[in-house]
C-alpha cells in the first residue's frame, strides 16, 4: 500500500528592519511644539489730569462733564441724601443745604459710594434722613437704593461729578493702622497748645492722619485729627479738632475746625472739588455720644471756612 507523501515546507521567519527607526527606539520622535508668542501689553489708559478720576476705582460709567462745566451736588448719606455742598454753574457760587435741592431734580442721575461698593441711581422725592427726626419739611432726598435699606457714605449728582471726589480711606482713623511721625505729632501738639495753653502738659492723641493733594500742585497735604482729654473730666476734651499741613510747608498747621462743646471728635471723610477750581473742599464728620453731623469746608489761603451749617442739628 502506497502512502501519500505530503511535502513539508519549512517555516521561514523574515526579519525585516523597521524603516526609519534606529536600534533601541520604541516610538517615533515627537514633533517640537511651536513656541507661543509673548502676550502683547495693552497700552495704559491715559489719565485726565484735570480730575480725580484716577483716584476712583473702576466701576460704573462716570462719563460726562465735571465742574465748572456743570453744576454739582455732594451728599452725605443717612437713609437719604443730605446735601452738604453744591456748585451752581449759572451763579458761579458754592452753597449747602436746601439751596442745593434745585440742582438735583427728581429723576436726575446720582452716583452712590460706600467703602465697599458703588452704584448709579436716580434722585427721588424729598425725604427725611434718619438723623432728621421731627423735621416737617424734608431737605434730604430719597433714591430707590437708599429706600431699600442700602447703606452708602456719600453721593454726587450728576454721576460724572463723582470724578471730582476723593474718598479718605477708613484706615486713616483706625488706631491700629494710622501712620504719622513723631515730628508730626509734636507739630500738632504745638499747634493745639497755641490755641489752648492748658494742653501743654497733657498727652495729645492722634485720631486720624491722612494724605491727599488738595490743591493740585502734585504734593500731598497732610490731614490730622487730634484731641486732648480733659484730665479733670475724662468724658470731655480740652481740645479736639482738625489741622491741614500744606505739602509745601509741612511744619505749618492750618486749623480747619475745633470743638465748640468739648464733646465732638472729628474726622475727614472725603475731599471734593465742588466748583472745579483745582482746590478740593473737605467733608468733615463730627461725632459725639448722642449723635453727630457733617459739614463741608472751603480752603481760602491760610484758613478754612465752613460751607452752610452742620447737618442733623449739630
Amino acid at each position: 500500500m502506497l502512502k501519500r507523501l505530503i511535502p513539508l515546507v519549512p517555516a521561514l521567519t523574515l526579519a525585516l528592519p523597521a524603516v526609519g527607526c534606529k536600534k533601541g527606539d520604541d516610538k517615533p520622535a515627537e514633533e517640537k511644539p511651536a513656541e507661543a508668542e509673548p502676550a502683547k501689553e495693552e497700552p495704559a489708559e491715559p489719565r485726565d489730569p484735570g480730575t480725580s478720576l484716577d483716584k476712583v476705582a473702576k466701576g460704573p460709567d462716570l462719563s460726562g462733564p465735571v465742574p465748572p462745566e456743570t453744576s454739582m451736588v455732594f451728599f452725605t448719606v443717612d437713609g437719604a441724601l443730605i446735601p452738604v455742598g453744591c456748585f451752581d454753574k449759572d451763579k458761579g457760587k458754592l452753597s449747602a443745604g436746601k439751596d442745593c435741592l434745585k440742582l438735583a431734580p427728581k429723576d436726575a442721575d446720582v452716583y452712590l459710594k460706600s467703602q465697599y461698593s458703588d452704584q448709579l441711581d436716580t434722585i427721588g422725592e424729598p425725604k427725611n434722613a434718619l438723623c432728621e427726626v421731627g423735621v416737617s419739611k424734608p431737605t434730604s432726598l430719597a433714591t430707590p437704593a437708599t429706600d431699600s435699606g442700602a447703606a452708602f457714605d456719600w453721593a454726587a449728582s450728576p454721576k460724572s461729578a463723582a470724578r471730582n471726589v476723593v474718598s479718605i480711606p477708613a484706615d486713616t482713623w483706625d488706631d491700629a493702622a494710622i501712620k504719622y511721625s513723631d515730628d508730626e505729632k509734636k507739630a500738632v501738639a504745638a499747634a493745639i497748645a497755641e490755641i489752648n495753653d492748658k494742653t501743654k502738659d497733657v498727652e495729645t492723641n492722634m485720631h486720624q492722619a491722612a494724605s491727599v493733594d488738595l490743591d493740585g500742585d502734585g504734593k500731598d497735604e497732610r490731614l490730622f485729627s487730634a484731641y486732648v482729654v480733659n484730665p479733670r473730666d475724662t468724658a470731655r476734651y480740652l481740645f479736639s479738632g482738625v489741622f491741614v499741613a500744606r505739602g509745601t510747608a509741612p511744619e505749618t498747621m492750618i486749623l480747619v475746625e475745633k470743638t465748640k462743646t468739648n464733646s465732638e471728635i472729628f474726622k475727614v471723610r472725603a475731599a471734593a472739588d465742588l466748583d472745579g477750581d483745582g482746590t478740593h473742599e473737605l467733608w468733615l464728620n463730627a461725632a459725639f455720644d448722642e449723635g453727630g453731623g457733617d459739614r463741608m469746608y472751603v480752603w481760602k489761603g491760610d484758613k478754612f471756612d465752613g460751607l452752610g451749617k452742620w447737618t442733623c442739628g449739630l
